[in-house]
């Protein structure tokens, strides 16, 4: 089929593949006729959403004001012209309407948006980030420095501006676009499809940089501060809990006499966490988060913050990763597929918590042992004796 085929090959496609695409695909793919109903009361709804917003716009315009163009506004417009064969549709990407999302959470999205169009066999166009939130610097630097990290759009179409023929698969409008393309209900296959696509994340952030190697055993501990409050008690992990989690870490590392350095990576003042310091932790706070970024992905044990900073550090990571599995959910309300597929086919290298911080100890020493297997074969580090 011609969109494999310009998937495979990163190529956008010419205007006799677009002709060929079967125009009202999208509607009757799904199986079953309450999809296609669904489909159809959002088409009728929304074209009533759409005429009144217009109109509202042509009085702003009128009386000198900038009209409003959402994204559902273009997604709805995009999706007629599709159904019309004016313009069909053959490309994905993702764009951030505004700067509200951190760049953990726009990665994690952008990979989303990579697995949904694999799933639909549509070529994904790549938007660099615009405006990403938290800065530390001038925006265009900022946003520079995350693109080339994370190297998301390495291998892929370039989005143009206008994105003709191209949706946008973001969290105010993907509920819409699975819908249109048949994949509403679906997202527990999107989750194990996205399990298979992690390799070629690893691959993109690894084009412009090395894995690290060391002799001792990195524990890195993302604590998430700075943007959340006991009130926001979803996305707070609180600093006793965290506590119990290096605690049991530090028991195995200690009973197998394996070196190892833990550091705790956090917003604020070390007194806000005088609970770890007894434990011969070393506190990095307030401290660059792209550099940050980099160690939490190349620490051999990282203990997640509930936050997609520390999600999209676990995907890259190929270390073991210490998680709250319920974590995503609590704070989306909605199933993620860049996380998701750790609660419905877990890694071997991905070890949840339990709400009081502690961890299965036989599951931990399974996988230091064949972590230590692994860096004794890279030459850093000898292997954890068996029991």
């Amino acid at each position: 089929m011609w969109n494999v085929h310009h998937r495979n090959n990163k190529l956008r496609p010419s205007r006799a593949d677009r002709d060929l695409m079967p125009v009202r695909w999208i509607v009757f793919r799904s199986d079953g006729m309450k999809q296609r109903l669904l489909v159809l009361r959002f088409i009728v709804t929304g074209s009533g959403r759409y005429v009144w917003r217009s109109l509202k716009n042509c009085v702003k315009f009128l009386l000198g004001r900038k009209p409003r163009r959402d994204e559902w506004m273009l997604f709805f417009q995009q999706y007629i012209l599709h159904l019309t064969g004016l313009r069909p549709i053959w490309g994905i990407t993702c764009a951030a309407p505004s700067g509200r999302e951190g760049a953990g959470s726009q990665a994690n999205l952008i990979m989303n948006a990579i697995n949904f169009a694999q799933a639909t066999g549509l070529t994904y166009a790549h938007t660099p980030f615009r405006i990403i939130d938290h800065a530390d610097r001038p925006m265009q630097e900022w946003v520079t420095a995350w693109e080339t990290l994370f190297n998301l759009g390495v291998g892929e179409v370039a989005c143009d501006i206008g994105r003709h023929g191209v949706v946008n698969y973001f969290l105010t409008n993907w509920e819409n676009v699975e819908l249109c393309f048949g994949w509403r209900g679906r997202r527990e296959q999107l989750s194990h499809s996205f399990k298979a696509t992690i390799p070629e994340y690893r691959r993109k952030y690894y084009r412009n940089k090395s894995p690290r190697a060391t002799d001792e055993v990195t524990v890195a501990v993302h604590i998430r501060r700075g943007d959340v409050f006991a009130s926001n008690s979803n996305m707070l992990t609180r600093t006793e809990i965290v506590l119990q989690t290096i605690r049991a870490v530090k028991s195995i590392l200690d009973s197998h006499r394996v070196p190892y350095r833990i550091c705790v990576y956090s917003q604020g003042n070390i007194a806000d966490f005088a609970e770890l310091s007894p434990l011969g932790v070393e506190f990095f706070l307030e401290a660059d988060p792209i550099w940050t970024m980099q160690e939490l992905i190349e620490a051999d044990i990282l203990i997640m913050a509930k936050s997609s900073f520390s999600y999209y550090a676990g995907i890259i990571s190929d270390g073991i990763k210490i998680f709250d599995p319920q974590a995503m959910s609590s704070v989306y309300g909605m199933f993620m597929p860049s996380w998701g597929w750790t609660l419905l086919s877990p890694a071997d290298d991905w070890l949840p918590c339990q709400t009081d911080g502690s961890i299965d100890p036989v599951t931990f020493e399974r996988q230091l042992s064949i972590l230590m297997q692994a860096k004794a074969a890279q030459g850093g580090g000898a292997a954890v004796p068996s029991q």
